[in-house]
C-alpha cells in the first residue's frame, strides 16, 4: 500500500481520512485506489513501492481514463501507469566469467 504524507508547502496541517490522519512528518498507508484518485493533489505526497505493482496493475479501464486526463499522460494500460509511479528496477549487472589461466611450459 502506498505511503502518503502532506507536502512541506501544503495549505493544511492535517487531513483526516478513513485510513488515518495524514500529517507532514508522518506517513500513512492508504489503498492504491484511494491514492490514485488523489495523485495530483498538491497537498499530498505519495510514495509507491514495488510491492504496490499488483494493485496498480489491477486498475480498471475507467480509472485509467480519469488518470489520463488528470495526469496529462496517455495511459493506454496499467503497465504504463506502473512505469510512471513505481521506482525503476535496477539494471542487472552481469559479472564477468572467470577464466582459468593456462600454463605454458
Amino acid at each position: 500500500m502506498p505511503l502518503v504524507s502532506l507536502t512541506e508547502d501544503a495549505n493544511i496541517t492535517r487531513l483526516e481520512t478513513p485510513y488515518g490522519i495524514i500529517q507532514r512528518r508522518t506517513k500513512t498507508t492508504v489503498p492504491s485506489e484511494w491514492a490514485l484518485l488523489r495523485i495530483k493533489d498538491s497537498n499530498l505526497l505519495f510514495v509507491f513501492e514495488e510491492s504496490d505493482r499488483k494493485e496498480v496493475m489491477a486498475t480498471d479501464e475507467k480509472t485509467l481514463k480519469i488518470l489520463s486526463r488528470v495526469m496529462g499522460e496517455e495511459l493506454g494500460s496499467a503497465s504504463k501507469l506502473c512505469s510512471l509511479l513505481l521506482p525503476k528496477k535496477p539494471a542487472k549487472v552481469s559479472k564477468p566469467k572467470a577464466t582459468k589461466a593456462k600454463k605454458t611450459e
